[in-house]
């Protein structure tokens, strides 16, 4: 098994060179801090979006790992405290990675598909048999017109900025950097920037002013070389320190 197995000291031993750890999404976070979105912050929050909800939590040049290296997951703060709240992947309720990570907006498509009439033209993709349900679709058939898809993509941002103004009211970061690859387009498009409007929209509605006057909550830059850029990022910081 590879739990609890020290990866990072045994590779040190063996190989009598420094060598550095960390998840995805810390990494990720640390490129878009050294090179990417968030560069000219002190400090940055980065979500990112994917089939789960990664976060990252730069602070000076330091990743806040935590204690138990479960500093930053970001995706499992809590966005509904009920009883009855979707259950998230890791086995807890009311996670913001239960309402607004891709996983979380298919099981939301079709709870709503299922229990609702309204037209759609996602139900007419589905049932043609040709398509499968995932976030691109939405964002597709929401280009083309279609109410259903927006409105559960633009529900999702929502959610995302509900989330984000507990992490910018604990943290107080620069800037908020969505990342990952459900994004909608991005900047590219008019849905991308439309549902960074949302986001944006709902941390104005429940932030301290003076976070959303200053707090810039934008994409990321670096797209899916964020990782490998900032694990490269983290192992030079580490090799400096060290040599210090």
């Amino acid at each position: 098994t590879w739990h609890h197995f020290p990866i990072r000291d045994r590779l040190e031993s063996l190989t009598g060179k420094i060598v550095s750890f960390a998840n995805d999404a810390n990494a990720a976070a640390y490129g878009e801090f050294w090179v990417g979105g968030g560069q000219h912050y002190h400090s940055i929050v980065m979500l990112t979006l994917g089939t789960g909800v990664g976060g990252g939590i730069i602070i000076g040049d330091l990743s806040i790992d935590g204690e138990n290296s479960h500093g930053s997951e970001c995706g499992h703060i809590i966005i509904d405290y009920h009883d009855d709240a979707r259950m998230c992947s890791c086995g807890r309720r009311g996670h913001l990675e239960a309402y607004a990570s891709a996983t979380a907006v298919i099981h939301r498509t079709e709870e709503l598909l299922a229990n609702t009439t309204r037209p759609t033209t996602i139900r007419e993709k589905l049932a043609a048999g040709k398509e499968e349900l995932t976030p691109l679709l939405l964002m597709r058939e929401a280009e083309a017109g279609d109410e259903v898809s927006l409105e559960l993509i633009l529900d999702t941002a929502r959610y995302l900025g509900v989330g984000i103004v507990s992490l910018m009211h604990t943290i107080d970061p620069g800037t908020v950097i969505l990342g990952g690859a459900m994004n909608f387009g991005g900047h590219a498009t008019p849905l991308g920037r439309q549902f960074l409007e949302r986001v944006r929209r709902e941390v104005r509605l429940r932030a301290f002013e003076t976070l959303v006057e200053r707090t810039v909550v934008d994409f990321a830059h670096l797209g899916g070389h964020a990782g490998y850029i900032g694990a490269a990022g983290i192992a030079r910081m580490q090799y400096h320190k060290a040599r210090k």
